[in-house]
């Protein structure tokens, strides 16, 4: 009878044990949770293209999606995605990105994974090193003072369309046409026609077999303007991507490099963004040798410039 006692008792400590460990667990990872709300960080585990599904385990998230799903570090989630990011999330594993509610023809009402960023520890300790260093560096500037033909551009990391980290290192040993654009701009005449331009110079280019050129064009609008997004507006342009870069960062960032580039861009409620523009080449030292202010920056100056015995 003892025996029989003690084992029940000892039945009864272990049953008691596994739910105090599952509770702890989910309190740590609620604890833990220190994204804003509508935010998930995750690891890919599983992709369905044909489906545009993806099935990820949950790894941090703000307060709201930790109690709505009853979040703890061994909770599964389908989403879908949407075809840029889920681009970025097969060469990715580990990211950051919002939630909302949606519907899919194949899982009824569920919920869509958008605004995707990588977050690899490492690459984002990396990434914040080197923008401490353009922050420090347009501090020192003053505010009216602008980088301008002669100069050298600024240290700076961002994330490119593939969601790869792309520094000012991209410049060493070629010759990069610049510009500033976003992907909602609507204008035809600003950021649509530049892009068109920046298509037209790298075929051109290719074509008349100038070495060592790209292309890289920054985003004005990060708070939309995700790798996934620049990954989409690529493919809408049919861009050639072997030498062509878009990249991207948080505001602070782009705020930096646009005071030091001479690019000015105000943000309304309820208004597109207005921003000016400024067109420039980068030699193989990370010199400004050329720049256009404005919209109406030319494909054949541009293109007489990257011949190798321009200046």
């Amino acid at each position: 009878m003892k025996s029989l006692v003690h084992t029940f008792y000892l039945f009864l400590i272990f049953v008691y044990g596994l739910h105090f460990s599952a509770c702890t667990n989910n309190s740590n990872f609620k604890e833990k949770s220190l994204l804003p709300e509508g935010e998930i960080r995750g690891e890919l585990l599983q992709a369905d293209e044909n489906r545009s599904v993806v099935k990820i385990k949950a790894l941090q998230a703000g307060a709201d999606l930790a109690r709505k799903f009853d979040l703890s570090p061994s909770r599964e989630l389908e989403l879908v995605v949407q075809p840029g990011d889920f681009s970025l999330l097969l060469k990715n594993k580990i990211f950051r990105g919002k939630l909302q509610e949606t519907y899919s023809g194949s899982l009824g009402k569920t919920h869509l994974l958008h605004y995707v960023w990588p977050d690899d520890r490492g690459e984002r300790i990396r990434l914040n090193n080197v923008n401490r260093l353009l922050r420090r560096d347009t501090l020192s500037m003053g505010q009216d003072v602008i980088r301008t033909v002669g100069d050298q551009v600024p240290p700076f990391a961002l994330y490119d369309q593939n969601g790869k980290v792309l520094t000012s290192e991209f410049f060493d040993g070629s010759t990069t046409v610049l510009n500033f654009i976003f992907t909602r701009c609507s204008v035809s005449d600003m950021c649509p026609a530049s892009t068109m331009k920046m298509k037209q110079l790298q075929s051109l280019s290719a074509k008349t077999k100038i070495p060592f050129v790209q292309f890289l064009s920054v985003s004005l609008d990060p708070d939309f303007d995700s790798p996934g997004v620049l990954k989409t507006y690529a493919r809408g342009y049919d861009l050639d991507e072997s030498n062509y870069k878009l990249g991207t960062a948080r505001k602070t960032v782009i705020d930096d490099l646009t005071r030091q580039l001479g690019i000015s861009r105000k943000k309304d409620d309820g208004l597109p963004l207005d921003h000016t523009m400024r067109t420039m080449i980068v030699n193989s030292k990370r010199q400004i040798i050329y720049q256009v202010p404005g919209k109406s920056w030319s494909v054949k100056d541009f293109l007489s410039r990257l011949q190798p015995n321009q200046g």
